[in-house]
């Protein structure tokens, strides 16, 4: 053996080393995320059973989490995450019960409810906060086709007459949410109406010059993440709209970082005050995150970081948020967006232990432990759970799924390593995600937002061909993205967990 070969041969067992070790520690993630997210989704899924779906009326089919129909409350922060829980651990309870749920609500309030302007808030808090949320994971199913009516009639004959056009409302809430709803329906549909119609809203708010909300936290903050959302598709869509909003847009979030945050750059409730703070923070930074990417630069990524890392400091150690699981679950949520794009290590440190401790609650027997309750608040802490729940899988879900099921996964380059284990022979399939800002939303970027589950793993639905690895069987095959999304065929055995890698396949 030559010199130049036996070098070669030295480099080539090297970096198969390094791989395997790569594998190795990207497996022992996945086995730890497996522990965390397999008592979540099994908790998810008994409140669905145990909880939730009791409270679907036998006569009505309605949903009633509190005892009350309303759209500002049960219908916008309940309804959705029974949506979820049931998408993610039961799908013949979401295509059953859960989506016979929306046919009674359309029967029982048709599309001419909301033309009436005193119905604009119920309607745009429960297309906002609920029809987004689960169109975020169906695409255009019929909660689109509910989402787009009740936003055809609000804007059939807006009242508030303005020098930019008739918008629906004065009311900074409203009209937080319905930019995020608009530029949504706009990329969705190709429709320019609902770009037009949240121009005119940008516009009211960002062309008078120095616009900043006073209120950081919920019922206020909603603008500051309908703008950010705005800006985003403007400069796709729009470039010469996106350069006249972004430098107003900087301002704004420039003098929130000046007068609205403490030494760390967690927000606080209200501009200027020195009290509580916002558990509204973290969807704040969603628009900062926003505008980076439309700057093409960090302008803001240091910042965000810092704040990221000082999450460590005892202050923020169960930290009351509002007295309530919302105020937990609000505060984690919006650190997981930015978490999503930003993954610093002392945030995740800082989720987990939140998550564990004051909305999973997971120090209790998964069988005997006690069970959110399906009013708001504690609904609000269900999305949560789900929401961290699918962090620590990648997205990859496993149907059906089963309560003594433990699954979780972890980055591994551009692929993703992942651990299933069962207490009893288990057969079933790993559910892939897919790009679904592109696919369901329209987006030509994966705009960070408010209301929806996060991005981690994806693969394209098509021909695309991923290899599959079974690292104790030391076996591979190819599979294409739409079987993957479809789901992967698995055994689990007793004992003997399933360990996999998925990595596209090089061109």
């Amino acid at each position: 053996m030559n010199r130049s070969t036996a070098v070669c041969v030295v480099l080539l067992t090297l970096s198969t080393a390094t791989a395997a070790d790569e594998i190795d520690e990207a497996l022992g993630k996945a086995e730890q995320s497996a522990e965390v997210a397999g008592y979540s989704i099994s908790k998810v899924q008994r409140w669905l059973h145990e909880a939730a779906l009791k409270k679907i009326e036998p006569e009505t089919g309605l949903y009633h989490p509190d005892g009350n129909f309303n759209y500002q409350d049960a219908w916008a922060d309940c309804y959705p995450f029974l949506c979820w829980a049931a998408w993610l651990t039961d799908l013949d309870a979401f295509n059953g019960p859960v989506r016979e749920a929306l046919r009674a609500e359309i029967k029982h309030c048709p599309d001419d409810f909301f033309k009436d302007p005193k119905n604009t808030f119920g309607g745009s808090e429960y297309v906002k906060d609920g029809l987004i949320a689960i169109v975020e994971v169906t695409g255009k199913d019929e909660w689109f086709d509910r989402m787009k009516a009740i936003e055809d009639a609000i804007w059939e004959n807006p009242p508030m007459e303005t020098k930019y056009g008739r918008i629906p409302s004065t009311n900074i809430e409203i009209n937080g949410e319905q930019l995020q709803i608009l530029v949504r329906l706009y990329t969705m549909t190709g429709e320019s109406r609902y770009l037009e119609y949240a121009e005119r809203l940008g516009d009211y708010y960002l062309l008078p010059g120095d616009f900043v909300p006073t209120r950081l936290r919920d019922h206020g903050c909603e603008i500051i993440g309908g703008l950010g959302l705005l800006l985003g598709v403007e400069s796709a869509h729009n470039p010469d709209k996106a350069e006249v909003y972004g430098p107003l847009i900087k301002e704004m979030l420039d003098e929130i970082l000046k007068r609205g945050v403490n030494e760390d750059g967690i927000m606080y409730n209200t501009l200027g005050g020195k009290g509580p703070l916002s558990d509204g923070w973290g969807y704040n930074y969603v628009t900062y995150l926003c505008y980076d990417m439309v700057a093409g630069k960090p302008v803001y990524r240091g910042r965000m970081e810092e704040t990221l890392r000082c999450l460590c400091k005892p202050l923020y150690r169960n930290y009351r948020w509002e007295g309530s699981i919302d105020g937990y679950a609000d505060s984690i949520e919006g650190c997981i967006y930015v978490l999503n794009r930003l993954p610093v290590s002392e945030g995740l440190e800082w989720v987990d232990r939140e998550m564990a401790a004051n909305v999973v609650r997971s120090g209790d027997p998964l069988e005997t432990a006690r069970l959110w309750g399906t009013m708001k608040l504690e609904s609000n802490g269900v999305r949560t759970v789900i929401m961290h729940a699918l962090m620590h899988t990648r997205g990859t879900v496993a149907r059906p799924w089963r309560q003594d099921l433990k699954l979780g996964a972890a980055d591994l380059g551009d692929g993703v390593a992942l651990v299933m284990k069962a207490d009893t022979p288990y057969q079933g399939k790993l559910a892939f995600d897919i790009p679904r800002h592109r696919r369901f939303m329209g987006f030509k970027r994966d705009w960070p937002r408010m209301n929806t589950l996060p991005e981690w793993f994806v693969v394209e639905p098509d021909d695309t061909a991923y290899i599959v690895h079974n690292v104790d069987e030391k076996s591979e095959r190819f599979v294409t993205g739409a079987a993957l999304r479809e789901g992967l065929d698995v055994n689990v055995a007793p004992g003997k967990p399933l360990r996999l890698t998925v990595t596209k396949k090089s061109d």
